[in-house]
């Protein structure tokens, strides 16, 4: 009976002391660092890129620009030193959540022109109902085999925030991405578009316009139903 106890108590003993060690070596773990990250709203996989690699999230490597349009702007957690594939699941589990909630269910192809059309129209517009006019434009000169003229096409080009005013010779860059030079989408989005402006490529808005530009004063959106009437608001909006 003595040594039942004493094996028993030697037991318990043995098990609170590896129970305490348990604690103090979880206590002496420290956190992995971690950061949280703002995706502003048209930055480019570019943008995006470096912005990860000067907050620590990405050191050695970079998302891939087939990525662009498809790295929702939001709010995100990242450990520091994340691997690219941790950083890129995260962002796809986002984006295809984001799309879930907007109700956006079509094919992998469809979904590609709605991003190509979306990036378009948030690099062009700011205002939510005009986002939804200018798509609608867009949708009806691809459909109709017109150049579709964004001039955010040539900056994207040019890799230039700003690149306007846009001069005759920019409309002449040989680049599939060039709207003036080629007719149809660009090959692939130009920005990581937002939810208004995803929104506003699947459901757009019709309208009898087939042109539309932002005036110098505010970034007003001025549309044109003909194409002499869209000459006439170059020279009244534009100066030109």
């Amino acid at each position: 009976m003595k040594h039942f106890i004493f094996f028993a108590g030697a037991f318990l003993l043995l098990v609170g002391v590896l129970s305490l060690w348990g604690v103090v070596r979880h206590q002496n773990i420290p956190e992995t660092p971690r950061d949280t990250i703002t995706i502003p709203e048209g930055w480019t996989v570019s943008n995006i890129n470096r912005y990860l690699q000067e907050r620590g999230v990405l050191v050695d490597k970079e998302l891939s620009s087939s990525l662009e349009g498809y790295l929702f702007p939001d709010t995100y957690e990242f450990f520091l030193g994340s691997t690219v594939a941790v950083v890129q699941q995260k962002f796809q589990d986002n984006f295809r959540a984001q799309l879930k909630t907007m109700g956006i269910d079509v094919s992998e192809d469809h979904l590609r022109e709605i991003l190509i059309i979306a990036s378009l129209v948030e690099k062009e517009v700011q205002n939510v109902q005009e986002k939804r006019i200018v798509s609608g434009i867009l949708w009806k000169r691809f459909k109709g085999e017109i150049p579709l003229q964004v001039d955010a096409t040539i900056c994207y080009i040019k890799q230039a925030e700003s690149c306007l005013p846009i001069t005759a010779s920019d409309k002449k860059i040989d680049s599939e991405y060039n709207t003036y030079l080629y007719k149809g989408l660009p090959p692939g989005p130009i920005c990581n578009p937002g939810a208004d402006s995803i929104l506003a490529a699947a459901r757009p808005a019709g309208s009898p316009y087939w042109y539309y530009l932002s005036s110098d004063a505010g970034g007003e959106t001025v549309f044109a139903k003909t194409l002499d009437e869209h000459r006439q608001n170059i020279i009244k909006y534009l100066n030109e």
